[in-house]
């Protein structure tokens, strides 16, 4: 399989040319219109109501010629959109699938109790210190070991997540532009 990759100078030269090429369309559109318009004005009679019956005439014409451009703008626009959410919606879609993303969000969970578990365990051996008056007793050492073995439990379970989390970004990143 290719690798992808993606080289943020190209892609950011590539967004301004498109931005560039986007403004030289819109200037030729302007410049074609202006000159269709200066043509229009050489052609004019400069009787009142001929005037008035050219000018209703030629936006009557530039109104539904403008109106059919933008309907057909906007199938374009709503057709390429839609293209552009199915696509998104598989990759999303192959990627929640893939094997390493669902180990992810497993360890994850795994991590999150963990987690929860640690801070339980820790708050009760700083209650059970406070209820000593901050003198070591034997119960108070067995909750601080259980507290340290359960943080070393959660450390070691978000190294696990982190690791499937890099194994499910790769495995993601090869599925783009598949």
């Amino acid at each position: 399989m290719a690798k992808a990759t993606f080289d943020v100078k190209t892609e950011a030269t590539r967004a301004f040319y498109a931005g560039v090429g986007a403004n030289d369309l819109a200037v030729e559109v302007v410049r074609d219109f202006v000159a269709t318009a200066q043509k229009s004005v050489t052609q004019i009679d400069l009787d009142p109501k001929t005037l008035r019956d050219q000018a209703v005439t030629v936006v009557t014409a530039r109104r539904k010629a403008i109106e059919a451009r933008v309907a057909e703008l906007l199938n374009d626009n709503t057709a390429a959109y839609g293209d552009l959410v199915s696509r998104g919606q598989s990759l999303v879609g192959r990627i929640r699938k893939q094997e390493s993303t669902v180990a992810t969000t497993t360890s994850a969970k795994t991590t999150v109790a963990k987690a929860k578990s640690t801070k339980t365990q820790a708050a009760k051996t700083a209650a059970a210190r406070k209820a000593s008056a901050k003198k070591v007793t034997p119960a108070t050492k067995k909750k601080a070991t259980a507290t340290k073995s359960s943080a070393k439990a959660t450390a070691t379970a978000a190294t696990k997540t982190a690791t499937n989390a890099v194994d499910a970004l790769v495995d993601a990143a090869q599925k783009v532009g598949d």
